[in-house]
C-alpha cells in the first residue's frame, strides 16, 4: 500500500467501527426524516457521548 504524506493508516477496534456505523446510520435516518442540526450541536452531542464512555 502506498501512503502519501497526508495519509496515514490507522487500526481501529471493532467497537470503534460499530460506533462509526451507528453514527452514520443515525445521520442517514435524520436526513430521511428531514431533521437538521448545526455542526456545533453535533459536536456537543459527540462530546457528551465521549465523556459518558470515559
Amino acid at each position: 500500500m502506498v501512503v502519501s504524506k497526508s495519509q496515514m493508516t490507522v487500526e481501529t477496534s471493532a467497537s470503534e467501527k460499530l460506533e462509526l456505523y451507528r453514527l452514520i446510520g443515525e445521520g442517514y435516518k435524520a436526513m430521511q426524516e428531514g431533521r437538521t442540526g448545526t455542526i456545533e450541536e453535533v459536536r456537543n452531542r459527540l462530546g457528551k457521548r465521549g465523556q459518558e464512555r470515559g
